[in-house]
């Protein structure tokens, strides 16, 4: 429905506007939402405008798609943290106008406030008041979470207290269970509230096969988080049987550092071979530097982790 209802939106962005002023790219980020739209709507744009006739999609209308679809993208990836979502906005409206008995409109709004706007175009206004009701009355070393199954994967959320090697502690959990990370973002609020969701493959079906597994999870998940169980040396073993294994890696890992596309924050992309713990070393080295992980994108390709 997104696609048909814009599917001329980034023509009109590229050819008919001055698609390298700051504020055409912000106002087509906006529309789009995320980086799967705009892929997405990327890719139909080009066979549209070629469908038309043979020389319509000339090297320069080419060019100028290509160059609104970096900086769209570059601003979806690096600098969207720097807005925030605020009241009066239209979606954070619709979600009070909608809002269950079960959750008052003050505990929405505090709850929002803070987050990347990225939150409200990630997620569905179902999801919105499920993470709002795991924000109650949370108090620090506490971890509210939910587990479900998605599809062939499984589905994570949890919200709790910022700490330093938070996220770290939450990979590492995920990681002494075997689970593979798909993909998944964290976000910190403002305010200080961490909302971290992972999208995980159970390779070894520990939940399958555990009737109490789940339980055993989320207690495991607790420990860590609150300081009372460390999980280093337990991924050390498993890691160095997994490199018996598997042999060599196949991918030589990338760093690189941007310092120009937010105002808050240095943004750090790898590209590397996917691993058990990866997520959990890189961000443990980054909390031991002193440094707060406040925003994350993860995305894997086969073996490929691109965070």
């Amino acid at each position: 429905e997104f696609l048909i209802g814009q599917h001329l939106q980034m023509t009109r962005s590229a050819f008919r506007r001055d698609s390298e002023d700051p504020a055409v790219v912000r106002q087509f980020a906006s529309l789009v939402g995320t980086e799967e739209r705009l892929k997405m709507l990327c890719l139909m744009t080009v066979a549209d405008v070629e469908a038309v006739s043979t020389g319509t999609l000339t090297a320069f209308r080419e060019e100028l798609l290509w160059r609104l679809y970096v900086d769209t993208y570059n601003h979806l990836t690096l600098g969207y943290g720097d807005e925030v979502i605020e009241q009066g906005q239209a979606a954070v409206a619709a979600l009070q106008a909608g809002r269950p008995a079960d959750i008052g409109e003050e505990d929405l709004a505090r709850f929002l406030e803070g987050f990347p706007r990225r939150y409200l175009a990630r997620f569905d206004a179902e999801h919105v008041y499920r993470h709002a009701r795991l924000a109650r009355d949370i108090h620090p070393d506490e971890v509210h979470l939910f587990v479900e199954p998605k599809r062939d994967a499984w589905e994570l959320a949890v919200v709790t207290l910022d700490k330093p090697y938070l996220f770290s502690n939450i990979c590492g959990v995920l990681s002494y269970f075997g689970m593979n990370i798909l993909r998944g973002s964290a976000m910190t609020s403002t305010g200080g509230l961490v909302l971290d969701v992972f999208q995980f493959t159970d390779q070894e079906d520990f939940f399958r096969f555990n009737p109490g597994a789940i339980p055993q999870f989320e207690k495991q998940l607790q420990d860590v988080v609150a300081g009372r169980q460390q999980v280093g040396d337990l991924l050390r073993r498993r890691e160095n049987g997994l490199r018996r294994v598997l042999g060599p890696r196949r991918v030589s890992p990338v760093v690189y550092f941007d310092r120009e596309h937010s105002q808050r924050y240095t943004v750090l992309e790898i590209v590397a071979e996917n691993g058990l713990g990866l997520l959990h070393r890189i961000s443990r080295v980054i909390s031991a530097h002193g440094c707060d992980v406040d925003l994350v994108l993860i995305s894997t390709e086969g073996n490929k982790a691109i965070d």
